[in-house]
C-alpha cells in the first residue's frame, strides 16, 4: 500500500454546500480508483502566490489517501486537471500512514469526557481513602510516635 496527499485548491466563494458537494464529487471518484480515504478536510481560505482564473484567493482543502494501483492513479489526475471546480492541485506520495484527523470540537469533547470519567474516578478513590486505609495510617502513625516518646523518657 502506498500513501498520497492531494492539497486542491476551490473558487474561494463557493459556499460551504458547494464545497461538501465538490469533495463528495472528488470522493466518488477517488473510489472509482479503489482508494480508501484517510482525511479529507478544508484547511482555510489563503491568499494565492498568484491569481488564478482571476482569483486572488482559494479555499485549500487537503485530501489523504491509500492507493494500490499507481496506474488509476493518473486516471484520478486527469480527472482533476478537467474538473472545473479545482483551480489547481498537488499530488504527492507520504512515507507513512497519515494519523486520522480529528476536528478541535471533538477533541474537546473527548477531552471533557474523559476529564469527567477520570474526576469522577479520583472522587471514589479519595473517598474509599479517607474512610479506610488513611485512617489507619492515621492510628498507626499515632501509636509509633507514642511509642517513640516513651522511649526518649525511658532514656532520660
Amino acid at each position: 500500500m502506498r500513501f498520497y496527499e492531494t492539497i486542491y485548491i476551490v473558487n474561494p466563494n463557493f459556499e460551504n454546500d458547494k464545497i461538501n458537494k465538490c469533495q463528495e464529487e472528488i470522493e466518488s471518484e477517488l473510489s472509482k480508483t479503489k482508494a480508501k480515504i484517510i482525511n479529507h478536510r478544508i484547511w482555510n481560505k489563503k491568499r494565492l502566490a498568484y491569481s488564478i482564473d482571476k482569483q486572488k484567493y482559494g479555499t485549500y482543502i487537503l485530501l489523504q489517501f491509500e492507493c494500490v494501483k499507481i496506474d488509476t492513479l493518473s486516471d484520478f489526475d486527469t480527472w482533476m486537471k478537467l474538473n472545473n471546480q479545482v483551480l489547481r492541485h498537488m499530488t504527492t506520495t507520504l512515507s507513512s500512514r497519515p494519523d486520522i484527523y480529528v476536528e478541535e470540537e471533538q477533541k474537546e469533547e473527548i477531552k471533557n469526557s474523559v476529564d469527567s470519567d477520570n474526576k469522577s474516578t479520583i472522587k471514589d478513590d479519595s473517598e474509599l481513602n479517607e474512610e479506610g486505609p488513611n485512617k489507619k495510617n492515621g492510628e498507626e502513625n499515632k501509636e509509633v510516635e507514642d511509642e517513640q516518646i516513651s522511649e526518649e523518657k525511658e532514656k532520660k
